[in-house]
């Protein structure tokens, strides 16, 4: 009997192994593609990391203006990235010297799989990934503790104390204190140990403050928060992050670097249950760079932006009355857990860079309306932005009327919208979660730009006659794909004409007639990945536009063996990929321009570039693949074989026009308005 316990349990190790190999073979390989998807055509760039957690959104900025093209993530509550390119192929992470850490007290205190190393005796502090329970967890750890005296402490926050847990601590149970409105309660768990060992506390939401006050007998230097073990400055600190969505770039203050208006979210749409001091701190930020220095700092409040209980979601800067003062827009979703109405935000700005919502006075609150994604850009040539939106109710058209009302119109719905489903709105994975991208482009070349929205429950293709009337029209009839996780329309190959990009699906290369033909190429397994995020940009001067791509797993789909070796935070981990671009010798142009101060980006400027071969239009501020966020403003002209571009017009923001004749291909041409053109 022995015997053969003993060979099952061999033979269950050998499983197990095998298990393992698997695991590390598919979970861990360098990229996510089959080499025969790449062909000649595509080579792996490597990156600072191939892995990122709990991510919202990502995607390209030339952050300090150096014309190299940047790479930023935003995390949720977990560590982003913002890889400032170095010029030779690499990066370097710039989020604590620029100070835009989540926390600028304790860089390093996101949420993270990596545990900080222990060692000198102290006190640790640091957040680590869910727990069995999808739960984030907070850990306090003593280690050699008797040698600076003993831990007295006690924890104090709104949210929630799921559970918790510390063998050799002494703690007394949360007890919920009411606030001054009775609306909700402060909950307070003092915590004691003269010995080492770690504690383990899961709090409902970590967006939500967590306030640590610390015995005064303890040395501040012998505490260590975050992975980067920080010691804090007093012995009452907080753990706060920011709960980022979107990243919205610009050049607000006009010195030469970008910068950026963050979208957060509001406790899950409860935020305006909490008490008005904690409101007040709970906001989105503008991230201003400092002239001569590198760090940001948060001037949001100041300038008027007021969060007023705004679950924000995607941010964009757009000048929508041309008058030459970029503005604002702010997607406000209504999660269900707060009743009342959760208008959208319009923040125009005036005089001395103030801000002030008008979203009710032009007819863009939409308090009944839920936003899915929304594009900007002129749908009928009258030289105003309009926005297009994908929501619960289908496909709306707002156009704007001479920059003083906007008018609301319904285009249509697919197949399937997402109010059909009510019992998902208070889901995030499901409802909101990176699907239903629009993506713009004059893929027709008849200098009308046309709109795909790409969707795991159905790709539709909407066409706009030029006039802003646009028709519904399945993807399939052109040979695009059905449905999709993402999409994105690039012209890989530099014939002038665009193709598109889907996930699962790959390259759809576009003929002559404006069908388009599936290429094998850059293929994902079906299914696979339940969430994505693309973007193509030239990310080493090269001059082709390059792949950068987040995946997200379908966990439900994984293998027996893959769910031995895999933890509840793989659920949340994103695979990164950048593929560089090895397309054929066609020749290709790329502009970039720069406005007058107030839109220095020059959003929303239109561009016509006209070859032997035909006509391409593009706008600035449409080639981002983010989702929730907004910085890519350089353009990508195909020429094919052709040498040079016969003439080059440019339609600014505020109206001005500019013809640029006889431009040689292979070039990045930046023009500035009101300059004279230098070649």
């Amino acid at each position: 009997m022995n015997k053969m316990r003993a060979a099952i349990a061999a033979v269950a190790l050998g499983i197990a192994g095998l298990a393992a190999l698997a695991f590390l073979l598919t979970a861990h390989a360098p990229h996510q593609f089959a080499r025969s998807s790449l062909g000649d055509l595509f080579a792996v760039r490597k990156l600072p990391t191939d892995v990122t957690y709990d991510l919202m959104d990502m995607g390209v900025v030339d952050v300090n203006g150096d014309d190299r093209l940047d790479i930023f993530t935003s995390n949720h509550n977990s560590r982003q990235q913002l890889w400032v390119a170095d010029g030779r192929g690499g990066y370097t992470d710039m989020l604590t010297e620029y100070g835009l850490d989540q926390n600028l007290e304790f860089p390093g205190l996101e949420i993270s799989p990596r545990e900080p190393e222990v060692s000198e005796p102290g006190i640790y502090m640091y957040w680590k990934e869910r727990n069995e329970n999808s739960q984030f967890t907070l850990v306090i750890r003593t280690h050699r503790i008797k040698e600076i005296g003993r831990l007295d402490a006690a924890l104090i926050t709104y949210s929630s104390i799921h559970n918790f847990k510390g063998p050799g601590f002494a703690i007394q149970r949360p007890v919920l204190v009411p606030d001054s409105s009775g609306k909700s309660s402060e909950t307070i768990m003092k915590i004691a140990t003269d010995q080492d060992g770690k504690m383990e506390v899961e709090i409902g939401s970590p967006g939500l403050p967590v306030q640590i006050r610390l015995d005064e007998s303890i040395p501040l230097t012998n505490v260590f928060v975050g992975e980067q073990k920080v010691s804090p400055r007093s012995h009452e600190f907080s753990f706060s992050f920011q709960d980022r969505h979107g990243m919205a770039w610009f050049d607000y203050n006009n010195d030469g670097r970008l910068d950026v208006f963050i979208s957060r979210g509001a406790i899950g749409g409860t935020l305006r249950n909490l008490p008005t001091t904690v409101q007040q701190n709970i906001h989105d930020e503008l991230q201003v760079s400092e002239l001569g220095n590198k760090r940001y700092h948060d001037i949001s409040s100041a300038v008027g932006f007021d969060k007023r209980g705004c679950s924000a979601r995607k941010a964009v800067w757009v000048d929508y009355d041309r008058d030459g003062a970029t503005d604002l827009f702010v997607n406000c979703q209504d999660r269900g857990s707060v009743k009342g109405d959760y208008p959208k935000q319009l923040y125009r700005q005036v005089q001395g860079g103030k801000f002030i919502d008008v979203a009710a006075d032009v007819g863009l609150a939409l308090p009944d309306h839920e936003i899915i994604d929304l594009v900007w850009f002129d749908v009928d040539g009258d030289g105003y932005l309009d926005m297009v939106t994908y929501e619960d109710k289908g496909f709306f058209l707002y156009r704007n009327m001479g920059g003083k009302k906007f008018s609301q119109e319904f285009i249509g719905r697919p197949k399937f919208v997402r109010a059909d489903r009510p019992q998902l709105k208070g889901t995030s994975d499901e409802y909101w979660f990176v699907d239903g991208k629009l993506a713009v482009a004059d893929f027709r070349g008849n200098g009308i730009l046309d709109v795909f929205c790409a969707s795991k429950t159905g790709n539709i293709l909407l066409q706009n006659d030029g006039k802003g009337s646009f028709t519904l029209v399945d993807p399939a009839s052109v040979g695009l794909p059905d449905k999709s996780a993402t999409a994105h329309w690039v012209d890989f190959n530099g014939d002038g004409l665009m193709d598109m990009y889907a996930v699962p699906q790959g390259l759809f290369r576009q003929r002559p007639d404006h069908r388009f033909e599936r290429t094998g190429l850059l293929e994902l397994p079906p299914q696979r990945y339940m969430a994505a995020i693309s973007t193509w940009a030239d990310l080493d001067n090269h001059g082709k536009p390059d792949l950068l791509l987040a995946l997200l797993e379908n966990f439900s789909l994984w293998k027996w063996w893959e769910k031995l070796y895999r933890t509840s935070e793989d659920r949340f981990a994103w695979k990164l990929v950048s593929l560089r671009n090895l397309s054929s010798d066609n020749h290709r142009l790329q502009v970039r321009l720069v406005g007058k101060a107030g839109n220095p980006q020059a959003i929303g400027a239109q561009v016509h570039l006209e070859t032997e071969d035909g006509l391409q239009t593009q706008v600035v501020g449409l080639n981002d693949g983010a989702f929730f966020s907004q910085g890519h403003y350089r353009l990508y002209f195909g020429l094919g074989s052709r040498a040079r571009a016969k003439t080059l017009k440019i339609q600014w923001p505020d109206g001005e026009n500019q013809e640029i004749r006889d431009l040689d291909g292979d070039r990045l041409y930046v023009i500035t308005q009101g300059r004279e053109f230098s070649r």
